[in-house]
């Protein structure tokens, strides 16, 4: 082999290389109802992120993706509801969406992929009930008749999930569907989600084994008093749910149990390994401070699974709540933070005297909370 083969084969193998570590997947969308800067956001994750400005109407991004990945697409622009598209990727795939308007859960998707053929099929046995709830959106419309469509559009998925081949999509919809009805108390379709749940379960192929306990959690999830009653032996640890509470009035009923206290917020959830770092860092400092005038209050979402969650508040000293999505969302709203974790410190006049996005540092921490009891 000479130099020149050598030199040629080691930078074939430089670029197979480059491709195996760069491992993406495309988008490309139109619809003419776009008007130009409409901001294109996408996300593989809990956090979106602006990956295009719409022009002509058209736009179109490219996303990593090591192997089958759940992402959605939405839009922030005139006229736009606050509602996304699901799309299901694979390296190397393209994937093509377009619309006659703005209803952009109910753009047609062009994909290889067969999970996107189900929510496909998914979407338009809901075609109507999902318009209803978008214009709702545009108009705002009260919570209650929101309420209301949810209810039917959720019923409406379950009427056709049973028909479908049990695979990503399917699972994805159901998990939605019980993680939305584990936070309400007057579901009126609990037996037919547990029949659904039943159906889904006994046909699904390996590897959905934790999504599938999750949903199980969700579908029988424990009341209050039932947590309450497993964590009596933890005296350390208090358990908090306020439903019905408005999200605008839940941070304040929540700070109104600690009057005369300093308090310390602390915003998380399960899987936020950031959150999981700062409980580690600040446990040794909760023996020092536990004969103090400062209150440890635990706030996280639906986002954390239940029994994920009640698991380990057993090992983090305070007092817990378990909000709904939309209380958890006006919290963070309130504390200008799109992130966990979150801290927020109150004085003992209920004063806000400190706010951080992401931990601070063991050291401030400490800080702070000594000049919140003073």
């Amino acid at each position: 082999m000479n130099k020149k083969t050598i030199i040629t084969s080691l930078l074939a193998l430089v670029a197979l290389a480059g491709q195996a570590q760069t491992k993406t997947a495309t988008v490309t969308g139109y619809s003419p109802a776009l008007k130009d800067g409409t901001l294109v956001f996408a996300s593989t994750g809990s956090s979106a992120t602006v990956v295009d400005t719409v022009q002509s109407g058209r736009f179109a991004y490219t996303l990593p993706v090591e192997g089958f990945t759940e992402s959605s697409l939405s839009f922030i622009g005139e006229g736009c509801p606050n509602m996304y598209l699901e799309i299901f990727l694979k390296p190397g795939v393209t994937v093509k969406v377009t619309g006659t308007d703005l209803f952009v859960p109910l753009w047609k998707v062009e994909s290889p992929i067969p999970e996107q053929l189900t929510q496909n099929r998914i979407s338009e046995h809901c075609r109507d009930v999902l318009k209803e709830r978008m214009q709702m959106d545009l108009t705002n419309a009260s919570r209650e008749k929101k309420d209301s469509v949810m209810i039917k559009w959720m019923k409406q998925q379950m009427d056709i999930l049973p028909s479908l081949t049990v695979d990503a999509a399917t699972i994805r919809t159901l998990w939605l569907i019980s993680e939305t009805t584990m936070r309400r108390k007057d579901f009126p379709h609990m037996d037919q989600l547990k029949e659904v749940e039943k159906s889904i379960s006994a046909r699904a192929p390996k590897g959905f084994e934790v999504q599938l306990a999750e949903i199980h959690s969700y579908v029988y999830a424990k009341d209050e008093q039932q947590i309450a009653g497993e964590l009596a032996s933890h005296e350390s640890v208090f358990f908090k749910r306020y439903d019905d509470v408005a999200p605008e009035d839940i941070l304040q009923t929540i700070l109104d149990n600690y009057k005369g206290k300093a308090v310390l917020i602390d915003m998380w959830a399960t899987w936020c390994g950031p959150c999981r770092a700062g409980h580690k860092a600040m446990a040794p400092i909760k023996n020092d401070l536990k004969d103090k005038n400062i209150q440890f209050v635990y706030i996280t979402s639906p986002s954390s699974p239940p029994t994920t969650w009640q698991e380990m508040i057993k090992d983090i000293d305070g007092d817990h709540y378990y909000l709904t999505e939309e209380q958890n969302h006006y919290i963070l709203n309130h504390f200008e933070s799109e992130g966990i974790p979150t801290y927020a410190i109150y004085n003992t006049k209920g004063e806000q005297t400190y706010k951080s996005i992401g931990f601070p540092g063991l050291d401030t921490i400490k800080n702070e909370i000594d000049k919140a009891q003073k």
